[in-house]
């Protein structure tokens, strides 16, 4: 009975460490069966170990209950490998954000700890989802397992305030977006757009990166989830959903003001999977009056982008000239942050490659790229260890950006 209880998570263990990667119905239900010991290997293995021992502890033990205890063994030692996986994300992003401020310093240019292109060490700023205060240093070096363990699902925080189910358009389904602030910020310091994925057919606000929202909020930032018109391929909807986030940016300019955020507030845009590709667009596409119908003198401009597990090539053959991000000078783009797993079957890695090569080669702000170790599609679901590390070095990319609201202490 024993290893018959055992087979799932040791099979899920299995596909976190050894995803399917073809054929691609094979790789997409490997995917799903290796997500739990993917995302929480802590959870799954305290489950095991659980299981085992109240097995163990029954009189008496039979051969088959031994064997079973030698799977929970090896399905441990996997989840280990899977959590140690996890943890060599948080270096993999600190070298992609100290490479990058290096570069945008220049040759020779210290920071005020003295090390090259670094951050300054000394300066408070929010920790987890939980708005916990630590030193800049600190949040670089510490893992916060009590948010890991005891909130894998990232609820809102009493310090942030939400509004839901707002509309930028006339349709108000297909335009709708949520909006988180912090609770006592007296001036909003920048806005954060997150896009949703769902391959442009599926989705909603809210549903994923929500700790990444909340932790912009918390830090006096417009957090803004949002959805945009679906449709039956993706090259069917383009570039209706390109349009409805440049929709989005002239709502936050025109009708933010009446919701606490400032006209000239900076504005970041962020997207995981297919929203990653509208992110790109639209930091590629500011003032481009094709996807810009009605409002072509609007600034659509950005202070940033961030793109998560993103897809980045063409929607289709009849767009492939428009639709591959690409295609798109990449001189006036703004400082980008691209984050992709190395292990990732729905969108793989040499996509987020092939975007950095062109951003790198023609774009004077800084190109922020981070491959994470053994991480899969849909890392940013839940605070995984993984997940709380993207969050601290997205929180250095986009502090620089943002503007000087001041914030009421909490």
């Amino acid at each position: 009975m024993l290893p018959l209880l055992l087979v799932p998570p040791a099979l899920s263990t299995a596909l976190a460490l050894s995803p399917v990667r073809a054929p691609f119905p094979a790789a997409a239900a490997g995917w799903a069966i290796g997500l739990p010991a993917l995302e929480m290997p802590l959870h799954v293995g305290v489950g095991v170990a659980a299981v085992t021992a109240t097995r163990l502890a029954r009189r008496p033990v039979t051969g088959t209950d031994l064997a079973g205890a030698g799977l929970a063994a090896l399905t441990c030692a996997g989840l280990a490998l899977v959590q140690a996986r996890q943890l060599a994300a948080r270096g993999a992003l600190e070298r992609a954000i100290d490479e990058s401020a290096r570069a945008d310093a220049g040759p020779g240019a210290s920071a005020p700890d003295g090390r090259p292109g670094s951050v300054p060490v000394d300066r408070p700023e929010p920790g987890d989802a939980g708005g916990a205060t630590k030193t800049r240093s600190a949040a670089r070096h510490r893992t916060p397992w009590r948010t890991v363990l005891l909130q894998p699902w990232p609820l809102r925080p009493r310090g942030v305030e939400a509004r839901t189910h707002l509309a930028y358009g006339p349709d108000a389904r297909a335009t709708r977006f949520d909006l988180y602030t912090g609770r006592g910020t007296e001036s909003v310091r920048g806005v954060l757009i997150h896009i949703h994925g769902g391959h442009f057919r599926a989705g909603g606000p809210s549903r994923e990166s929500r700790a990444m929202l909340f932790d912009h909020a918390l830090r006096g930032w417009a957090a803004i989830s949002t959805t945009y018109h679906l449709s039956s391929t993706p090259e069917a909807g383009f570039p209706q959903h390109l349009v409805d986030v440049k929709r989005l940016i002239r709502w936050i300019r025109t009708e933010g003001p009446a919701h606490g955020i400032p006209a000239d507030a900076p504005i970041v845009v962020a997207g995981s999977s297919a929203g990653a590709h509208i992110a790109m667009m639209t930091a590629l596409t500011a003032g481009d009056p094709r996807f810009q119908p009605g409002f072509e003198d609007l600034d659509t401009s950005l202070a940033g982008a961030i793109g998560l597990y993103g897809y980045y090539g063409r929607l289709g053959a009849g767009t492939k000239d428009v639709s591959d991000p690409v295609r798109h000078p990449a001189e006036g783009a703004p400082p980008i942050a691209i984050i992709h797993g190395t292990d990732d079957m729905y969108t793989p890695v040499k996509g987020s490659r092939r975007l950095v090569r062109h951003l790198r080669g023609g774009s004077s702000n800084p190109v922020v790229y981070a491959e994470l170790p053994g991480a899969q599609h849909g890392f940013d679901a839940v605070q995984s260890a993984r997940y709380l590390a993207v969050i601290a070095a997205l929180r250095r990319f986009t502090e620089p950006l943002a503007g000087s609201g001041v914030m009421s202490p909490r």
